[in-house]
């Protein structure tokens, strides 16, 4: 595409004059148009600037010095202007300069060299135009460019500044220019400038070095980009340095740390960290023949925190059990679990409600122990979350190096296997690792195995115990007990395996089955004639589900069994655990006309004032007090006091673990209500209830069974 042709306005008062550049301007490919005078010239512009504009000195009315002012002012500095005069006096050149001339020519013109003056003159504008343009640029680059900029000398010495926005780095703005970095900046950033600039010196450039800086109540992080200046030959070295503002992605990648290495519960190390840790210290005691441990603990109760309170009350209780660790170990103990850091100890989480802790430069398994006591020491105490009193206790475990291991994941190991130990010893305990206990981990984890695909097999039984009115000598309702047919271990008991369901989550689901199963046996001997209540024994996950009412009226619907003819069992830590929801729970359950009992009365802390709140019909007695009846002291005061008690409430009693005649006897004197243990009668398989049915008890006669009603079908275990 051809360039547009160039305008020149010709401005003189001589006709002849304006003719002759007129020809010489189009000959030379211009377009021309005239003025006779300054007036018409400032006209002409205002309607159709032109690019160029030529104008005589002396011209009647205006003179050209005051029509070259008047254009420079509407035109601005950039518009050519070229002054035609006779006059080659100093004086009028400088007033033609001062007026706003661009150049001058005199007359008599050169035609020869006109046209290669006017290219110069139209070079020069062009440019004198694209110069600014890149100005314009460059300006709003930098206006834009978020970065800090500086020209500096290699002594460090400040030749220019441009800041973004308003913004400076440390005080550099325009003000210091001329001063030296080290007058200004910290000694530490000083140190990082010099040396990218010492490298740009050597090498041409230098990038990627980065200093920190104090900012308001925080801290700036810059990352220096640096090039040498080209400069003519002689000259002092100059750089160009770009200090770019990094905080945002210092803070990014120190937040992408915590996440790979640092709980985000806590903040503290993690799993990875503590076992690269932990063989950091044996790698060290190869050289030092030092001794460490590892700890590993684990709250006791905290399942129940969770279930109950919900996970938000669960994180409070592990960063206040973190605090605790802290305040309990001295500084030389590394612990790793959720908690905090916080003097020359380190902490790390492995998950859940599981801690370590490294102990380093131990004698013998004493010292260790005395690290756990103080730990055991420190859960006992108990936590408020929300206005409520928990109470939770520690299991731990002890491995030592090399004796249980000589790499981390081997200590970790079986400090763990300790730990089981531990919580199987009734926890709130500390145990030391031996090669015993990997034996015992080894048959709980098939154990576990076993009773995962227990219940997809049916190799789970019911088993029923009557529990005998004392005034009639007839059963009264029955107990459904629940039993483990294992295809090689016989008969499993449930005090062998309830433990590893509740802990492994898989009671709820053997719950639900034993429910079931005791409702649909009992509704088949109501169709057989012979109604019987049956009592069946809740756990702890089951009751603290909300849905609870629906799924026991969904099953006796399923069953056909009516709700009177069902008794519900729970213990009292699933009723203290959470009152307000038991109390709920326990209404709904009556409501629908299901009987409720409370199991194992006595062992846990329940109040005369909860049972006056709690819609509770009977109270069953725990063996151990049975148990000690005859001998007196506090187990007699118990028993008499629990049946005081429930007779002023209005409820029933059970005394369970009946062994013998004379306790039979003696609960019937002082006026329990039920009777149940071995004494009575064994359990027995569902087809043998209704022959309990129609059996009498005589309490002056009992004497101990001599037989036993066989359970078929149940290979008992030796």
């Amino acid at each position: 595409m051809n360039a547009p042709t160039r305008s020149i306005l010709v401005v003189d008062d001589a006709p002849d004059a304006r003719l002759v550049m007129q020809a010489a301007l189009r000959k030379a490919g211009y377009d021309v148009r005239l003025a006779a005078d300054g007036e018409e010239a400032l006209r002409q512009f205002r309607d159709q600037p032109a690019d160029l504009v030529m104008l005589d000195v002396d011209m009647p009315g205006r003179s050209g010095y005051e029509v070259c002012a008047e254009l420079r002012a509407q035109a601005g500095v950039l518009l050519p202007i070229v002054m035609v005069t006779g006059l080659d006096d100093v004086g009028s050149v400088n007033a033609g300069y001062q007026s706003g001339a661009t150049d001058f020519f005199s007359k008599p013109i050169n035609w020869a060299h006109f046209g290669h003056r006017l290219q110069y003159l139209f070079r020069t504008h062009e440019a004198t135009l694209n110069l600014r343009a890149a100005e314009s640029r460059m300006a709003a680059i930098l206006e834009a460019l978020p970065d800090h900029l500086f020209e500096l000398d290699l002594d460090g010495r400040l030749i220019d500044v441009w800041a973004p926005g308003a913004q400076s780095l440390a005080g550099l703005d325009g003000a210091v220019v001329g001063r030296n970095i080290a007058d200004i900046l910290p000694a530490a950033a000083t140190d990082v400038c010099m040396a990218a600039l010492r490298t740009a010196h050597d090498t041409g450039s230098s990038n990627g070095r980065q200093f920190e800086l104090p900012r308001g109540d925080g801290h700036a992080w810059f990352e220096l980009s640096v090039s040498r200046k080209a400069v003519l030959e002689g000259e002092t070295p100059r750089f160009i340095l770009l200090a770019r503002d990094i905080t945002e992605r210092k803070d990014a990648e120190q937040r992408i740390v915590r996440l790979a290495y640092f709980d985000s519960l806590t903040g503290l190390p993690n799993r990875l960290t503590f076992l690269d840790r932990v063989d950091h210290e044996i790698r060290r005691s190869a050289d030092t023949g030092r001794r460490l441990a590892v700890l590993f603990m684990d709250l006791d109760g905290f399942k129940n925190v969770n279930d109950t309170l919900g996970h938000s009350a669960g994180d409070r209780v592990l960063q206040a059990a973190a605090d605790r660790l802290r305040a309990s170990l001295r500084p030389t103990d590394l612990l790793a679990r959720a908690g905090s850091a916080g003097g020359g100890v380190e902490f790390a989480r492995l998950g859940g409600d599981e801690f370590t802790a490294l102990v380093l430069d131990i004698h013998g398994p004493d010292d260790v122990l005395a690290v756990a006591d103080r730990i055991g020491q420190a859960m006992r105490s108990p936590f408020v979350i929300d206005e409520r009193t928990l109470t939770l206790t520690a299991s731990l475990g002890i491995a030592i190096h090399p004796d249980d291991g000589v790499d981390a994941e081997t200590l970790l190991k079986h400090a763990d296997t300790a730990m089981y130990h531990a919580k199987s010893a009734g926890r709130d305990n500390a145990q030391v690792y031996s090669a015993a206990l990997t034996e015992h981990l080894r048959a709980r984890m098939e154990l576990d195995a076993d009773l995962r695909v227990a219940l997809e097999r049916g190799e789970f039984r019911l088993v029923y115990q009557p529990q005998i009115d004392v005034t009639s000598g007839r059963v009264h309702s029955v107990e459904a007990l629940l039993r483990w047919q294992h295809p090689v271990r016989g008969v499993v008991m449930p005090q062998d395996f309830i433990p590893l369901a509740e802990e492994t989550g898989l009671i709820e689901a053997i719950g639900q089955w034993v429910l079931l199963t005791a409702c649909a046996e009992a509704s088949a001997w109501m169709q057989a004639g012979v109604p019987m209540a049956v009592a069946v024994n809740l756990s702890p996950t089951q009751f603290r589900r909300p849905t609870l009412p629906q799924m026991v009226e969904r099953v006796l619907a399923e069953t056909g069994l009516p709700p009177e003819l069902l008794e519900v069992e729970i213990t009292e830590g699933v009723l203290m655990d959470n009152t307000a929801i038991a109390q709920g729970l326990l209404r709904d359950l009556r409501a629908q006309g299901v009987r409720t009992a409370l199991d194992d009365f006595g062992t846990g802390y329940s109040s005369l004032a909860y049972l006056t709140r709690m819609p509770i019909g009977k109270i069953k007695i725990d063996r151990v007090f049975v148990a000690g009846l005859l001998d007196g002291g506090e187990s007699a005061a118990i028993v008499r006091a629990v049946l005081a008690m429930a007779d002023s409430l209005g409820m029933d009693v059970t005394a369970e673990g009946v062994e013998t005649l004379p306790q039979a006897q003696a609960l019937m004197a002082i006026g329990c209500n039920y009777l149940q243990g071995y004494y009575l009668s064994r359990p027995v398989l569902a087809a043998d209830v209704p022959a309990l049915a129609a059996k009498r008890w005589r309490f002056d006669l009992l004497e101990p069974a001599a037989t036993v009603v066989p359970l078929p079908g149940l290979q008992q275990r030796a």
